[in-house]
């Protein structure tokens, strides 16, 4: 059971609002180039995790992150990783504020008006009160809700089927070969689970290793589904969250049931990011409760206001940049982990250091492209 319950938390920590972007990245490059992407970053993601995982059991403080970081890198290591955690958490804000405007917006227009803007804004404005009330129960419906995501995606598999055009499958695009980067490494993330999925197990730590491959896979075989169901019905016309271009192709129910869900799945992960990152400003850097809350919850409305409105874009940025930058310094603190390390590792992981450096050289390739592409 504890093994079942430590893959369960990575795959609702990597399940999440990226599924809904993975078709339409899909659809500009290709059906096969995206899912080539989805088994590389597989691997490479996967060495990542293998590598917090050992300087996570070679270390007897109980820490976060950023405290392993500080740990063996000393303060720049830290200072760098926080900063991608605070970006990478405002980039998922601001996501999954168009997100949930955009499927609000499917749901809701029919029956009484507005746009995704007013619908994105009213949803932040809701978010915004419950973040400052205090969600910490929220963090715990993560795992019920990517349950729940897993089977919307086959009930929608299911019905598309008979809609599903094989050649939508076989277009490929060399033109956008780098478009579906950053938005796989986003759907794809979710190392911040490994330190609960040590206390889960306890005493079968040696369980880590399987619980983490498992914990990657399923994710990798739900997102390959998704995307058949939704790009071999749409083709090059997939929209930004999937599920919009269904609506004059297939039964009404189907956007009716995953918009439904994909509004719930996106609160959620908003609700918990958000008070993760209030609890950063507050107890980490000692800035009042009120402040705080203002801090995490402005930053994502200023960037959808100014007119970031693409919700590819915004997890291509999270994933293409913060996300790789954050798995090299995990990959450089599990080297420092090998030397000073203060505890035996239940199991140890033998990355060699030409492996390391493709890693890093994939990574800053990718960053350099998606900045690039962001800016």
């Amino acid at each position: 059971m504890n093994f079942i319950k430590a893959v369960a938390i990575l795959m609702g920590t990597v399940i999440g609002a990226g599924i809904f972007g993975l078709p339409f990245a899909f659809s500009k490059s290709g059906f096969l180039i995206g899912v080539v992407y989805l088994f590389l970053f597989f691997i490479v993601l996967l060495i990542g995790k293998f590598c917090y995982a050992e300087l996570i059991l070679r270390t007897k403080d109980d820490l976060e992150m950023p405290g392993y970081a500080n740990k063996y890198l000393g303060k720049w290591g830290k200072t760098l990783i926080t900063v991608s955690l605070v970006l990478g958490i405002y980039a998922a804000l601001t996501a999954y504020t168009i997100g949930v405007g955009e499927f609000l917006d499917i749901i809701l227009s029919p029956l009484i008006g507005g746009t995704p803007f007013v619908w994105s804004f009213i949803f932040w404005a809701f978010a915004s009160i419950v973040v400052l009330i205090g969600i910490n129960v929220i963090s715990r419906l993560e795992m019920f809700m990517s349950a729940g995501l897993i089977f919307v995606v086959f009930f929608i598999f299911i019905l598309t089927y008979p809609h599903v055009d094989i050649n939508n499958l076989k277009i490929i695009n060399f033109d956008n070969i780098f478009f579906p980067y950053g938005i796989v490494l986003f759907a794809l993330g979710g190392a911040t689970a490994i330190p609960l999925m040590r206390k889960i197990l306890t005493k079968q730590v040696k369980l880590l290793k399987p619980a983490i491959i498992v914990g990657l896979i399923i994710p990798v075989l739900i997102y390959i589904i998704f995307s058949i169901s939704i790009m071999g019905v749409t083709g090059v016309n997939t929209t930004e969250t999937a599920l919009a271009g269904l609506k004059t192709v297939v039964n009404g129910k189907i956007i009716l049931v995953g918009g439904i869900f994909g509004i719930l799945a996106m609160s959620t992960s908003f609700l918990a990011l958000a008070y993760v990152l209030r609890q950063l400003f507050q107890i980490d850097y000692n800035i009042p409760l009120f402040f705080s809350w203002l801090l995490t919850i402005s930053v994502p409305m200023i960037l959808f206001a100014l007119g970031l409105k693409s919700f590819v874009k915004v997890i291509g940025f999270s994933g293409g940049i913060l996300a790789g930058l954050q798995s090299m310094i995990l990959i450089a603190s599990y080297y420092k982990a090998k030397k000073i390390g203060d505890r035996k590792p239940e199991f140890s992981f033998n990355l060699p250091r030409p492996f390391a450096y493709l890693i890093y050289f994939i990574f800053i390739i990718g960053i350099i492209y998606q900045f690039v592409y962001s800016f």
